[in-house]
């Protein structure tokens, strides 16, 4: 958490989060997606150096493989044939479909885990208590769930195991008795939890009436100038997205993948939209290396 993009205010961190991943859905282009994807991944690498990324890197290579392979197996829509399985036509169109929306869920994902960095439930309740209590807690119960449903994994398997109970032992019948324990103790844990949280916010008369945060976040100069930047560039490209740059239509006839003149001048902005905390972390080792 000490990376200066982490010291702006939350409302330019939010902002910049939810930008991405709007622009992620909005612009499918392959290029656009594998430079948001290499943007995305080396922000994850300044914020946690990929500590996150590393724990989602099987889910997220299943994710791609199942959905640029499985797309073909059910759509046989296209002019480029690639090659017969049986009497079913695998066509480039289908390959590249699949592939197109593969790289926009796991961008979404990455940029998702790079938030539960930067966004602290502090952070998201000092956006919305005062206005939206029940969606604010809503919405960062959200976020944390699995990661949370993952650490209380981690937990129970680590005492079954000391028990010697273990999924990997025994047959497929005992392996999957044993699954559904581990089921059953983790959905317990977390009614249990859940039960007590809830206890203690009404305790506590969350939603009741205005209430003081924790940490107090004050808007600086810096902070004004980011939101500026970020709503330019994004108003920009989603303007370029309203005249049909940015995408590549697949179907019914597949355009040329190529960009076009104004395709390259909103992938600039794109660009710079996605690396503002590459920038904002460069400008800060800038400034630190002149001042030593």
């Amino acid at each position: 958490m000490g990376t200066r993009f982490a010291r702006f205010h939350p409302l330019v961190s939010f902002f910049f989060y939810a930008g991405a991943v709007m622009l992620l859905i909005l612009m499918l282009h392959p290029v656009f997606q594998v430079i948001s994807l290499f943007l995305i991944i080396a922000i994850n690498i300044i914020h946690d150096r990929l500590a996150g990324l590393r724990k989602w890197k099987y889910l997220l290579l299943v994710t791609f493989v199942l959905l640029v392979v499985l797309n073909p197996l059910f759509n046989e829509r296209g002019r480029h044939l690639l090659f017969m399985a049986g009497e079913h036509r695998i066509t480039l169109e289908a390959v590249l479909y699949g592939g197109m929306n593969a790289l926009s869920i796991i961008g979404i994902i990455a940029v998702f885990i790079s938030y539960n960095v930067i966004m602290t439930p502090n952070k998201v309740l000092f956006l919305f208590a005062k206005f939206l209590p029940q969606f604010a807690v809503l919405l960062m119960l959200t976020l944390r769930f699995i990661p949370l449903m993952s650490r209380r994994m981690e937990e129970i398997s680590l005492v079954q195991k000391s028990k010697g109970i273990m999924v990997t032992k025994g047959n497929w019948r005992t392996r999957v008795k044993t699954a559904f324990s581990y089921v059953q103790a983790l959905l317990t844990y977390s009614l249990e939890e859940a039960i007590q949280t809830a206890d203690s916010m009404k305790a506590r008369g969350y939603g009741k009436g205005p209430r003081t945060s924790y940490e107090f976040f004050r808007i600086r100069g810096k902070d004004t100038i980011a939101i500026v930047i970020l709503m330019v560039l994004l108003s920009i490209i989603i303007y370029g997205r309203s005249l049909g740059y940015g995408v590549l239509t697949i179907y019914p006839m597949m355009e040329d993948w190529r960009l076009a003149t104004w395709d390259t001048a909103f992938l600039i902005c794109y660009i710079l939209y996605l690396s503002f905390p590459i920038y904002v972390e460069a400008g800060e080792a800038f400034r630190w290396h002149l001042s030593n």
